[in-house]
């Protein structure tokens, strides 16, 4: 009886390791998460979210995850061939997947200066951004215009929209440091 009840314990402790190791974060995840730059201030976000947005395309985005909520939106206008201006709406995951397609080419974003205006626990943060290539050339610039949450404990974004910098349409001289 002894072996029959022993053995029917290991069968279900065989049968529920799946189930069970599943709830647990995998290791590595942890460590990344563990190594994600604090945001209890919104300079600390700000400088969380250019590290996390820079380097290679297809570098892991754990750290870029952790800076939003998950029902964040993350919306380029795009710059029509008719003239408009078109926002497109992407979640994270659209985001991660879209500049994951440049593979290991690698760009660093900046943001030049920012202009915060807080209540509570809401913040915008209207910032100029700009983007170099791995050679250090600049290859972009432009607004974003930012809404974060406090949640007690750090900052994370809901949302951001932005708008790149055109030859129709420079950065005024009011945004650039």
């Amino acid at each position: 009886m002894h072996r029959l009840t022993v053995s029917l314990c290991l069968a279900a402790v065989v049968a529920a390791a799946p189930t069970l190791h599943a709830q647990n974060p995998a290791p590595q995840s942890m460590a990344a998460a563990a190594t994600c730059p604090p945001t209890t201030t919104l300079g600390e976000l700000i400088k969380a979210v250019d590290e996390a947005v820079s380097g290679p395309a297809n570098k892991d985005r754990t750290c870029f995850r952790a800076l939003f909520l998950p029902e964040t939106r993350l919306i380029p206008l795009r710059h029509q061939p008719d003239g408009s201006y078109q926002p497109r709406v992407l979640t994270v995951d659209d985001w991660i997947s879209a500049v994951g397609k440049r593979g290991s080419e690698s760009f660093t974003e900046h943001q030049i200066k920012v202009k915060s205006e807080t209540y509570g626990h809401l913040a915008h943060l209207w910032s100029t951004y700009e983007t170099r290539g791995a050679d250090g050339k600049p290859m972009d610039r432009g607004i974003n215009s930012i809404q974060a949450v406090f949640d007690g404990k750090q900052w994370r974004v809901i949302q951001i929209v932005w708008q790149a910098e055109s030859p129709s349409e420079q950065v005024p001289e009011k945004y650039l440091p």
